[in-house]
């Protein structure tokens, strides 16, 4: 599979899998405040967006990037802002993590464990954004 097509589905599956990440943890924090009448949107954050959706956009990315990784091991290791970006990608693969536990844990009824999601998304969004943010000034930071 060339390089340029890995690079494409490994941004799609970034965005599909950050956004729906997002959601679910919004969703996740809602469902909490709102007690037992938030089960059904507890359920749909983390069977509907969670796992059906953001897990498998995570198994997407992280499959391409791996690829990509694999196609051209020399550069990659010797790119100085590669390894601030995998440091980023690394903390927003177990912000993910998080979420989707805490996704499960308001789906069987914990509903204490939702009301961390606006800071859990805050925070997956400030790992993407640092993640981004290497990858786009890759040229400035190494000269």
């Amino acid at each position: 599979m060339p390089m340029n097509l890995l690079l494409v589905l490994h941004v799609v599956a970034n965005l599909v899998w950050i956004g729906s990440s997002l959601a679910t943890a919004l969703l996740v924090q809602r469902a909490a405040n709102l007690g037992e009448a938030g089960k059904p949107l507890a359920e749909a954050a983390h069977e509907l967006l969670y796992r059906r959706i953001s897990s498998p956009a995570f198994y997407a990315s992280f499959l391409c990037g791996v690829g990509m990784v694999v196609m051209s091991v020399d550069t990659y290791m010797r790119a100085h802002w590669f390894h601030g970006k995998l440091f980023f990608a690394l903390c927003t693969i177990a912000v993910h993590h998080v979420i989707g536990a805490r996704a499960r844990k308001v789906h069987v009824g914990g509903m204490q464990a939702g009301k961390s999601g606006g800071i859990l998304s805050g925070v997956l969004l400030a790992c993407a954004f640092a993640t981004v943010l290497f990858v786009v000034l890759k040229s400035t930071l190494v000269k």
